[in-house]
């Protein structure tokens, strides 16, 4: 009776860390955003209407800010099967330790986290924030 539940045990186990592998990889699944040309490009294809003019990526190569025309700001972050882009208003981006926590306001895409991206960035990305 022993070995029979031993052996549901490490079949559980098995299973979990299965699942969390799986979880793991369906986050990226692999993509990485590489150079700011990418991320302006995506940005562009999957928002019409919004002009991007520079764009910073976070170090893991997870998400990008990026900057349009005039004001404008959106956020561009790898889910699922490829990028998923949203603008967003400036109150909506919050400068953490970890990097610039971005409220989305979609349920799908969610909060994103631009990792080791502070607000001098931004003030380099984006030279016209200074005349405010």
């Amino acid at each position: 009776m022993i070995w029979i539940m031993a052996g549901a045990a490490i079949a559980a186990l098995a299973g979990l860390g299965a699942f969390v592998w799986w979880l793991l990889l369906r986050r990226g699944g692999g993509q990485r955003l590489t150079d700011p040309d990418q991320a302006i490009s995506a940005t562009a294809e999957l928002l019409g209407g919004f002009l991007p003019v520079s764009a910073v990526l976070g170090t893991d190569g997870q998400a990008a800010l990026i900057v349009g025309d005039g004001l404008r700001v959106a956020v561009l972050a790898i889910r699922g099967k490829g990028p998923a882009a949203r603008e967003i208003a400036w109150r909506d981006v919050q400068a953490t330790r970890e990097g610039l926590r971005v409220a989305t306001r979609d349920r799908r895409l969610g909060t994103v986290l631009v990792l080791g991206v502070d607000n001098l960035d931004v003030r380099r990305l984006a030279p016209q924030l200074r005349h405010l």
